[in-house]
Parts: C-alpha cells; sequence; structure tokens
C-alpha cells in the first residue's frame, strides 16, 4: 500500500489547551499588507466550517487502494452513497459542531455533508473562532489621487474548542469577505492573476511569412540566429484530422465510448454547442450525438454575475479538445458563477467539483484553473483536498493545466517562483505543454518540452531588435509546491535533489505530472472569436488545452481497459519510462528548433523568431521525470496502459 502525504503543518494558533488551532485561513499563510485598521464589530461575514467526516485515515487508505494497480482493491470504487455512509459526517459530529456554531450566536444558513455554513458578525466569530478578524488598508497614489484597498486577515488565525478538534478541519471564507474601507476612493478587492493566458490568434495570422499547415510545410529565409539563415514559418493550428492522427485516435478502436468527461468553468456560452456542431462538420468530422454535450448551471445566477459571458476561448478549448482526443464519451459542462475576488471564484468552482462527485457526474474532471498557491490559505487547500480525495474513492479524476507562465516569477515585483493549485494537489494530476511537431500525414516528427522565446524581426529585415533567442514569452509552469510534501508515487521516480531543492529542505510535491501539446496551436471555433456575434475560427493552445486532451485519453482508457482510470497518478508513475510515456528530450541550447512569423504570445502581425524547448531558466527540460513535462508525453499505447497488475 503506497502513502501519500498532505498539507505541511501549521503551527498552533494558541497555547491554551482548551483550544486548537485550525489550518490558517490567511491566503499564503501570511496578514495581508496593509495598515490594520478595526472593523465594524457588527459588520457580517460569512463562513463555512468544513467537517472531517468519519474515520479520515480510513478516507486516505481506501483512496489510494482503489487507484493503485498493485492493490487488490484497485477499481473497486465506491460510489457516493458508500462514501457518504462510511466517510460523511455523523449525526453526533454535525449535532456538536451545530451546538457549538449556536452558542457563539451564530445563524446557520446552509449545512450538508460537507460542511455547516453560517453569517456571524465580526465579534460572534471572534469570539468562536479565538481570532481577530482585521481589515488592512492600502493607499496608493495614482495621477495625485489617492486609490484605497483592503483585505481581511485573522491575527492568530482560527481556533476551535479541542472538543470539537476531531469534527472539524479547516473554515474558508474569510478571503472573500470586501469590507468597506470607508472612503470615497475606489475600493478593489484582490482579483485572481491566472498564469493560463488565452490571447485569440487567427488562424492565419497576417504576417509577411505564409503560416504551415504542418510542420516545416513552408520555409523562409531570416536574419543569422544560431548559425541559420532559414526557420519553418509559424503554424497556422493543427486540424481536428491532425491532432487525432498524432494522438493515435483516428486509427484506435477506444474513442471513449462510456466515459464522462466534466468541464468546470465559469460563465457559459449560450452558444457552445452550435457552434462545436459548427466547427467539428467544417473539419469534416462527426460532432457531438443528441444528448452527447450538456450543461449544469445555474442560468439566472451566471447570468446576473457573468452577464452571458463564457470564459472564452477557454470554454470552447475545453469543450472541443476533449471531443477531439475522445469523438464517443459524453461531455458535461459545469458553468459557475463569476466572482470578482479569489475566495468567490474558489469556493463557485470548488462546489461545481464537490456537485461532480456528489452524484457521480463523470468519469475524469478537467479544469482550466491555473492560480498561484499565494492566492490559496492551507484552509482551503484543506477543503479542495478533501473533494478531491473523495473522487478518487469513487474513481474520479481531477486533471488540472499546470499554468503557461513557467516558472511563475516576475523579478519585476518580487514575485518569486510558484507553482498553481489545485494542480499542485497530490490527489490532482497536474498537465504541463510540449510542443508537438505533426508532419504531413499527422505523423509527430518531434516534441519538445514546452518553452517559448522570441524576438522582433528589425524594421530592416537584417536583424532583430533584441539577440537571439529574446525574451521568455511562455512555457510549462512546474517545480516545488510550498503547501504539500512530496507524495509516496512521486519518491521513486522525481529526482531527490529536484524534489528537496537540492537538499535544502524536505522532499515536497513536484508539478507537473504529465504533459501534452501546449505550444503548438490547434484550431477551435466559437461565436465571437474573430467578429463579436459571428462564428469564427482561431487557433489555440496552452497547458489548458493540454489538460483537456489528457481527460480525453484517460476517457478512451476507460473504454478500453473496461473500468475508469480515476486518480491516474499511482498508475502513471507506474508507467514511467514505459512505452506509454515519451520522455521528452531537452533541445540543444546552441541550435533550437525555430519558427519565423506572428507570435501568438504578443497577438499581432509583426514578425518574431520563435526558439522552442527552452523554459523558464529555472525549469531545464531533462532526460527522465522534469518539471516541464513531468513524467513525458503520452504515445499511442497510452490508452491501452491502464490495466489491473
Amino acid at each position: 500500500m503506497l502513502a501519500l502525504t498532505g498539507a505541511m503543518a501549521q503551527p498552533a494558533a494558541a497555547d491554551t489547551p482548551s483550544w486548537v488551532a485550525l489550518p490558517n485561513p490567511n491566503p499564503n499563510s501570511t496578514l495581508p499588507e496593509g495598515t490594520p485598521t478595526p472593523l465594524d464589530p457588527q459588520q457580517v461575514i460569512s463562513l463555512r466550517v468544513y467537517l472531517t467526516g468519519q474515520d479520515p485515515a480510513g478516507q486516505v487508505t481506501t483512496a489510494l487502494a482503489v487507484s493503485d494497480p498493485r492493490d487488490p482493491a484497485y477499481t473497486h470504487y465506491l460510489s457516493p452513497a458508500q462514501y457518504k455512509s462510511q466517510y460523511g459526517p455523523t449525526a453526533a459530529q454535525v449535532s456538536a459542531v451545530s451546538a457549538w456554531l449556536s452558542s457563539n450566536g451564530v445563524t446557520i444558513t446552509a449545512a450538508n455533508q460537507h460542511y455547516i455554513a453560517v453569517n456571524a458578525t465580526v465579534a460572534q466569530a471572534d469570539a468562536a473562532l479565538d481570532t481577530q478578524i482585521t481589515q488592512f488598508v492600502s493607499t496608493v497614489v495614482i495621477n495625485g489621487y489617492p486609490f484605497s484597498s483592503s483585505s481581511v486577515g485573522a491575527v492568530g488565525g482560527f481556533s476551535i474548542p479541542t472538543a470539537l478538534s476531531a469534527d472539524v478541519v479547516a473554515v474558508t471564507g474569510l478571503d472573500q469577505f470586501v469590507p468597506d474601507v470607508g472612503t470615497a476612493n475606489a475600493a478593489t478587492a484582490h482579483t485572481i492573476q491566472p498564469l493560463t493566458t488565452s490571447a485569440p490568434l487567427t488562424a492565419a495570422p497576417s504576417s509577411s511569412y505564409q503560416c504551415s499547415q504542418y510542420w516545416g510545410q513552408h520555409a523562409e529565409t531570416i536574419p543569422l540566429a544560431f548559425g541559420q539563415t532559414s526557420a519553418p514559418t509559424q503554424l497556422c493550428g493543427y486540424t481536428v484530422t491532425q491532432m487525432r492522427q498524432a494522438y493515435g485516435i483516428a486509427s484506435s478502436p477506444y474513442t471513449g465510448k462510456g466515459a464522462t468527461i466534466a468541464i468546470v468553468l465559469d460563465g457559459y456560452s449560450p452558444t457552445m454547442l452550435s457552434d462545436a456542431n459548427t466547427f467539428f462538420a467544417g473539419q469534416k468530422v462527426a460532432g457531438f450525438a443528441p444528448g452527447q454535450y450538456s450543461e449544469i448551471l445555474d442560468r439566472s445566477a451566471v447570468a446576473a454575475s457573468c452577464d452571458d459571458y463564457a470564459d472564452q476561448p477557454e470554454e470552447t478549448l475545453d469543450v472541443e479538445t476533449a471531443h477531439i482526443a475522445a469523438p464517443d464519451a459524453k461531455v458535461v459542462y459545469l458553468g459557475t458563477e463569476c466572482s470578482d475576488t479569489d475566495g468567490g471564484q474558489q469556493q463557485n468552482l470548488l462546489d461545481a467539483m464537490t456537485k461532480v462527485v456528489d452524484h457521480h457526474l463523470a468519469d475524469v474532471v478537467t479544469d482550466s484553473y491555473s492560480i498561484d498557491e499565494s492566492s490559496f490559505s492551507p484552509a482551503d487547500t484543506d477543503a479542495w483536498d478533501m473533494t478531491l480525495r473523495q473522487g478518487a474513492t469513487e474513481g474520479i479524476g481531477f486533471d488540472f493545466d499546470s499554468g503557461d507562465g513557467g516558472d511563475g516569477s516576475d523579478p519585476a515585483v518580487g514575485q518569486p517562483a510558484n507553482v498553481t493549485f489545485p494542480a499542485s494537489d497530490p490527489w490532482a494530476t497536474a498537465v504541463g505543454g510540449t510542443s508537438l511537431e505533426i508532419g504531413p500525414g499527422g505523423k509527430p516528427v518531434a516534441q519538445y518540452g514546452w518553452g517559448d522565446n522570441g524576438t522582433e524581426v528589425d524594421a530592416a529585415g537584417t536583424g532583430y531588435t533584441s539577440p537571439p533567442p529574446g525574451m521568455f514569452l511562455e512555457g510549462s509552469t512546474g517545480g516545488l509546491s510550498t503547501f504539500f510534501t512530496e507524495p509516496a508515487y512521486q519518491d521513486p521516480v522525481v529526482p531527490a535533489a529536484m524534489a528537496t531543492d537540492d537538499g535544502t529542505e524536505p522532499a515536497r510535491r513536484v508539478v507537473p505530472d504529465i504533459a501534452a501539446d501546449a505550444g503548438s496551436s490547434w484550431l477551435i471555433g466559437y461565436t465571437g472569436a474573430v467578429n463579436e456575434g459571428v462564428y469564427g475560427e482561431i487557433a489555440e493552445g496552452g497547458t489548458s488545452g493540454a489538460s483537456p486532451m489528457i481527460a480525453g485519453l484517460e476517457a478512451d482508457a476507460k473504454q478500453a481497459s473496461g473500468h475508469a482510470v480515476g486518480f491516474a497518478n499511482p498508475a502513471l508513475y507506474l508507467l514511467a519510462d514505459s512505452a506509454a510515456i515519451q520522455d521528452v528530450a531537452p533541445v540543444n541550447p546552441a541550435d533550437p528548433p525555430m519558427v519565423i512569423g506572428a507570435q501568438p504570445y504578443f497577438g499581432s502581425a509583426t514578425d518574431y523568431l520563435t526558439t522552442l524547448g527552452e523554459d523558464s531558466p529555472s525549469l531545464p527540460s531533462g532526460t527522465g521525470y522534469d518539471e516541464v513535462t513531468g513524467l513525458g508525453a503520452p504515445t499511442c499505447s497510452f490508452v491501452t496502459a491502464f490495466n489491473r497488475r
């Protein structure tokens, strides 16, 4: 039986024996910056008290056993009803927690098998959680005008009575509270800055060079770079058929029949199904059959908060890529309410994930939600961890894109290297990116770890505005988690020096786990792609596309093996060095692969020389596991590799 460690232990918030500390509710485990300012004690704040449930150690044991191909219990998944009966909270636990909340004057607004939701004044929350909830106000002067922003933090964290220590796992919601800063100036909440970027690019960008339908179709003379005076032109965007040929889907009998893929994002597109079927018809392949695509969303809530906004091109990219990878799988789209705060979006997406596991809506879930770990609190990650673990016991896998920002650092603003969550959760599969070269006939001819660097051709056409390779543009996000220690399934495969940061700290969770094409874009189509209100096609990619590609292949694997892959990581790491996963070798920095033409990162018609295969300096691709592609990329035999051992 393999073991899997969870979040790193948090320091106690109180020394009094009658209180026990909960996971820190403050994002990034620290108090916000700014001047501490007392809150009105009567201001109302909404919180969620997450319940531990029965036998938490047994939850972990079961989730691992059903996910490990070497265990006799492999694929003996629980139903949602069985999970609730065996591991959900008891009536006594709910009663004890409810009584404690009520005794502090807190108003219970909702309760289910996961949490008790409450409204409390700041004074009531302070008393119930042995803390001091405070707002922190920051003011900046822009063009002579002061602008203030505020956020809240719990000084000393949250604690609960020791008698409830086995009943409550975390209290969340603090990061959704946006207090009034008490000024007429604009007050802004801290908004999410995703590491995944999606700049629309037309399929045939305007450029002095003709784009290529396949790798190397056209080549052009370039100013001297790396000893070369010619380079292939930028890709126009791979077709559906090319992608299916490259991943072996076109010739495979396994197309996801009998499997369901869930896609979770905020917002929704009212034209998603018709757009998809228009796109696939134009590609001369079958679209969604009646009943094959469905949506689950609160239309009134989504419309009110998002103004019928779809997370475009994200929604289309995920839905259509899932269908590219698994043509016969069902796809269900869960569109959540939009939110202006980190915590609000996190909670809405988590609620959708919880709905999937409570009703077993899918076999695999994909979510292109790449957010810096520092936007989450340890309390948040514990709440997510419980839902992902429940999914594992039920045979539901969760794939998250690792992000498109390389190591996530930004020296200009002092931001250190970081990875994204929920991709970094040990119960999730983090999907990184490659740049896939597809030659004529759909055959892959090369593959590199995704890392694009670019420099502009100068006005004279005789050189470059900066020496090649130029500036780092985009690449697969990877590295060490700040929240999680190393899970046991990574220990035999991930180099110890990598997991321990060259021996400077205990081994930690490393991402990504696996990778798929991200840097070589493929075509998608939707209303508004090029002109508002009009159907059009663009080329898209990124790890936001790699995640639904892996999810689709896992759906194909269910049909091939006769069982859902479920939480895939234990099986994936057993496939290291097998024919199912291709190790993505590093490029020669003295002679890197290059393309010339419009650069998707800038979404412009200017001519750029883009060098491939070199991610952030701290994330070099290497032989074996690396922090760009993880284990590597799936081969044509990937979908038939998930059998009992």
